[in-house]
């Protein structure tokens, strides 16, 4: 399963919204990407748990760009969600199938939803071992931090829209160069 699953998951929570805000939509979600049968059921705890862990991989993809820029804007990181994502992973164990060619990690959870969202983490660890994980990026925008996966070839794209969040960086970091530069004597000012 590549990587665009987990780009996608993180990205079901939107200013507008949230793809899954409720134990139907998580269901629907993920019997669409093909990790879980479409009669389950998801209980509230589970889905609570599927966002903790959406959050956490947000906070994760966050360090693999550079710090957020400065902004009055809230940062859109829960502080507390790769320590709640570290506790997580624990409830979800993996194994190695080596029936397939090549061997891959699968889910040992026997509830539908766990061996999802388990699913979802064994995609990160391939990711790592792939060595396509750090291109995996949160927006440096605090108010945006939405992900996506930097294809540039020296891996330092920064923001997921420079016509969007990029320009706001730059149009806020413009205004604080004028508004902090010193006068000098004889030079018009900018009104």
């Amino acid at each position: 399963m590549p990587l665009r699953v987990i780009e996608e998951f993180i990205n079901t929570r939107r200013r507008d919204g949230d793809e899954i805000a409720t134990p139907q939509q998580l269901a629907t979600w993920l019997h669409a990407r093909g990790l879980m049968p479409a009669d389950t059921v998801v209980n509230d705890e589970q889905r609570d748990r599927a966002e903790r862990i959406r959050e956490g991989l947000r906070a994760l993809i966050a360090e693999n760009n550079t710090e957020p820029v400065s902004s009055p804007r809230p940062d859109g990181l829960n502080p507390a969600a790769r320590a709640e994502l570290a506790d997580l992973t624990r409830d979800f164990p993996l194994m190695l199938d080596v029936t397939v060619s090549p061997p891959r990690l699968v889910a040992r959870a026997r509830v539908p939803v766990e061996a999802a969202l388990a699913r979802l983490l064994a995609v990160v660890a391939e990711a790592v071992a792939e060595g396509t994980w750090t291109r995996l990026k949160a927006c440096r925008e605090p108010s945006c931090r939405w992900a996506y996966y930097d294809h540039s070839r020296n891996r330092r794209r920064t923001w997921c829209s420079m016509d969007i969040c990029g320009n706001r960086a730059k149009a806020r970091a413009s205004h604080h160069r004028k508004s902090t530069a010193p006068l000098t004597a004889g030079q018009p000012t900018n009104r």
